[in-house]
């Protein structure tokens, strides 16, 4: 990771405290939880027009609405997703990128996705045709694509929304399809 043009955003100042023991010259962005305000998002995306933005925020339902609010600004964002199994606390109870392996952080960090604006989009009867939606062995197909692609497991309305934001195209998705069989 380059150390002057990335900053990352995490939620808590625990995630922080773990993504510096890892990358100790990274900056990061905390959004202070799941009510992130209008300063933390406006600091967010003009920071964006200048440097790269790695969204790496808790794999849970918190997590996902800051994305999502820190999405809707329209700036310029990468984004690393980390799975729940591999973000949660040796008890059991708590989700969260402090909890996670270093290991795994790494991984999560080296394989971001580029958030795309492109109107070349993946369709729903794309989807249908692969059998990743509305089908027979459907949900099971799409948890081992979503695996592959170090994607949270998504329903299929969701799914479709994520790999079109992610710019993941039809080709990327047959190639890995063919390795699953």
């Amino acid at each position: 990771m380059s150390k002057y043009n990335q900053v990352i955003v995490v939620e808590g100042r625990h995630d922080e405290q773990k993504i510096k023991s890892i990358y100790p010259d990274v900056e990061c962005i905390v959004t202070g939880g799941s009510e992130i305000s209008e300063q933390t998002l406006n600091l967010i995306y003009q920071t964006s027009l200048h440097r790269e933005i790695i969204l790496f925020l808790d794999p849970d339902y918190p997590g996902k609405r800051i994305t999502n609010r820190i999405l809707e600004t329209k700036g310029n964002y990468k984004i690393a997703f980390l799975s729940k199994e591999k973000a949660i606390s040796k008890n059991y109870k708590k989700v969260g990128i402090e909890h996670a392996s270093r290991k795994d952080i790494i991984a999560s960090l080296n394989s971001c996705f580029t958030i795309n604006k492109n109107t070349n989009k993946v369709q729903i009867r794309d989807l249908m045709h692969r059998k990743l939606i509305n089908g027979e062995g459907a949900s099971n197909n799409r948890r081992n694509l979503c695996k592959s692609l170090n994607l949270p497991i998504l329903n299929g309305k969701a799914f479709l929304k994520t790999i079109n934001m992610l710019g993941i195209n039809l080709e990327r998705i047959d190639e890995l399809i063919g390795r699953q069989q």
